[in-house]
Formats: C-alpha cells, structure tokens, sequence
C-alpha cells in the first residue's frame, strides 16, 4: 500500500514526561492518549461507512441498459456511462478507505494497541508450543 502520510507521525502525549520532544524527522502531531482514541474511533466509524457505501456502489458499475437501442446503451455503457461513473466512484471510496487504514494503523501504533496485540497473540503462540 502507498503511504498517504509519508514521514508525518503521531505520538501519545500521555507517554512522554512534559509533553516530549517531536521525532527528529517529518511532521506530525502530538495529542492526548483520550484525543487519539476519540480520533481512533471516528476514523473506524469512517471507514465502516465507506466499506457499507462500496458494497451499495458496486450496483452502480452493474446496470444493464433498459432498452436494447443505442441512446440507452450509451447512457448505461457509453464513456461518462452509468457503469464507467460507478467504476471511478468504488475507486475513490477504495482510495478513502485505505487512507482510513493508513491512518487507523498509525493511530493504533501510536497507542500501543498493534504492538499489545502482537505481544498477545505471540505469547497464545508460544503457549500452545507452536514456537520456542
């Protein structure tokens, strides 16, 4: 996947005595752990709505013409078509919805919560003697 945000980060204010200083590189921001969670939240609400408006727009690239003459062939499969238009509009809600998960991942990493959950499923790993 393309990065959307580059070298931007976030980082947890609630983990760093002072505030803390920035990482040398990039830009990026600077919250408490309950703004980035509140944040976190609405960037999956997002996303869960996005994913509901894809599976609607799929509908929108699938018409068939309601009559087998050329004005309602072209309307329907023509260039600026019905089809062509839902085609470009389930690839700007793919382009929203990964810039979602770019952002949720980043969030989420900002506030532990993927390392936790790694950490949590390899220690279940080494429970049932899958490794070590």
């Amino acid at each position: 996947m393309t990065s959307f945000f580059g070298d931007v980060w976030f980082q947890n204010s609630d983990d760093v005595v002072g505030g803390g200083a920035a990482p040398a590189a990039g830009q990026g921001f600077t919250m408490s752990g309950d703004e980035m969670r509140a944040l976190l939240k609405k960037c999956q609400d997002q996303r869960n709505f996005i994913r509901v408006q894809f599976r609607d727009a799929r509908k929108l690239s699938q018409v068939v013409p309601p009559g087998n003459e050329p004005a309602s062939k072209h309307a329907v499969d023509g260039p600026n078509g019905v089809n062509e238009t839902g085609r470009f509009y389930e690839g700007h809600l793919r382009f929203q919805d990964n810039y979602f998960t770019e952002l949720i991942l980043r969030l989420e990493k900002a506030l532990g919560l993927t390392e936790e959950a790694d950490r949590q499923a390899a220690d279940a790993t080494k429970k049932s003697g899958t490794i070590d």
